[in-house]
């Protein structure tokens, strides 16, 4: 006996326990599913950003509110056309990061390698839930008054 339970039932129980190594879970964390967008976008893996997108996400920008990709599909439309613009050696670099309650706000900042300043950047609010970006905006300003 082990602490009550009979040898042969904890050798049951553990055999028939699936061990973390054999099942690996997807972090699902906000931040966590931002940062594999991020990553798979500076991979240029349109497929693994996608991956972290909610089949009926909605991509668009503040204050307008126009819409960049409404759909997986869309928005994977938009960023292969945004990928294939981009300077080979061209990075997004989080500069800042906030979260709360499934939603992720990044500061980011673009770099092209070998450059020392930043060629631009941009602040993006996404929301996560059930471990997919399912809304997300990019803040722009509205143009200055003369």
């Amino acid at each position: 006996m082990n602490g009550g339970v009979p040898t042969a039932a904890l050798a049951t129980l553990l055999a028939a326990t699936p061990l973390c190594a054999q099942q690996p879970v997807a972090d699902t964390l906000p931040a966590a599913v931002v940062q594999r967008f991020v990553d798979a976008a500076n991979a240029r893996d349109i497929a693994g950003m996608m991956a972290t997108v909610a089949p009926e996400a909605v991509f668009s920008v503040l204050p307008s509110g126009k819409t960049i990709g409404a759909g997986r599909d869309s928005i994977r439309a938009f960023y292969a056309a945004t990928l294939a613009r981009l300077a080979p050696g061209s990075t997004v670099e989080v500069a800042r990061r906030m979260e709360d309650r499934g939603f992720v706000i990044d500061h980011e900042v673009f770099r092209v390698e070998g450059t020392p300043a930043p060629t631009g950047e941009a602040t993006w609010v996404y929301w996560v839930a059930g471990g997919l970006i399912r809304r997300a905006w990019t803040l722009k300003s509205p143009p200055r008054a003369p």
